[in-house]
């Protein structure tokens, strides 16, 4: 399927993965764009030259187009003009206002995720070429509190010609196909990316998406150690049930604040709490981190390969 998203990025398919932070790595990036999707790849959370590293590593597995992920509260003006100065030429914002960050981004193309129609106008007026019409449904941190297809229909209605692609709660290939119906050019995919063979995830935090079941999600505050004050939707867990069971009260009042969940690699601990999710490399008490997944994770049974998902999408298309 072609049409002006497609068109605007050279894409084959109008599939894009979320940028999910640690999860998504160059491998999982660069097989998205050698599928014929849009991947992006966060860099938002590293040092400068962590995120060079990462792209130069993304860049060396496709020659395709892809994007980088950066947070506009943060105003990571150098992180974007090191990602430009290294060859990336599309550059994805969430989570605030861009203007701020419009001045580093220069010739090129910014898209900019948004929750609901005050935030698509900012973003149009900073000059957007791409719209993510992000649902209460997504996995990770969401601000929307509008179901996506009524989200859908508030963008396309400010949009005009500039594409909007429908982030939330979407988990298989005729989802997606619905959404398209609907008017998106294009979809997001963030938890099917995040249960495949490329994902970073902790192999025990696929498998317990692979076997959710319905209404198993969350949209909390619960995960605020390291990003506080920002709703993300994540599986209930051990962690989400002592949290609630307490009443959900705020950090410095928590049960088991103290408590190392899990460490990594590098031995550094996790504290109950923490915004960071299990990748594979991590040891300890998987499912009682952070695991982020949307709505529609319960529809999610296998672990296939990203182009394979990415094939699925296009052939449910037609």
């Amino acid at each position: 399927m072609q049409n002006t998203f497609t068109a605007l990025f050279n894409l084959k398919v109008p599939i894009v993965q979320g940028p999910m932070g640690n999860v998504a790595g160059p491998k999982l990036i660069a097989a998205v764009a050698n599928a014929g999707g849009l991947g992006i790849l966060p860099i938002w959370l590293d040092p400068i030259d962590v995120a060079v590293s990462n792209i130069q590593a993304t860049m060396a597995l496709t020659n395709k187009p892809f994007a980088v992920n950066i947070r506009a509260d943060l105003v990571q003006r150098d992180l974007i003009s090191a990602a430009i100065d290294t060859g990336v030429s599309i550059i994805h914002l969430f989570w605030g206002d861009p203007k701020d960050s419009v001045s580093a981004i220069n010739d090129a193309r910014m898209i900019a995720t948004v929750g609901d129609r005050e935030a698509a106008q900012v973003a149009l007026d900073s000059g957007a070429v791409a719209l993510i019409a992000q649902g209460i449904e997504a996995g990770g941190h969401v601000l929307s509190e509008v179901p996506i297809e009524a989200l859908l229909a508030q963008i396309l209605d400010v949009a005009g010609d500039v594409p909007v692609i429908a982030a939330g709660g979407c988990a298989s290939a005729e989802d997606g196909a619905h959404l398209i119906s609907l008017g998106a050019a294009g979809v997001l995919f963030g938890t099917r990316f995040a249960v495949c063979q490329e994902s970073e995830a902790h192999e025990d935090y696929k498998q317990a998406i692979i076997e959710a079941s319905e209404n198993q999600t969350i949209r909390s505050l619960c995960f605020d150690l390291g990003w506080s004050d920002a709703p993300h939707r994540t599986l209930i867990n051990s962690t989400t049930t002592l949290w609630d069971d307490a009443g959900q009260p705020p950090m410095g009042e928590r049960p088991g604040e103290g408590d190392e969940v899990i460490r990594t690699a590098t031995g550094q601990v996790l504290r109950r709490y923490s915004v960071m999710p299990p990748i594979h490399n991590t040891t300890g008490d998987i499912q009682a981190a952070a695991m982020y997944a949307g709505t529609g994770a319960s529809r999610i049974v296998d672990c296939p390969t990203a182009a394979a998902i990415v094939e699925q999408f296009n052939i449910a298309l037609g």
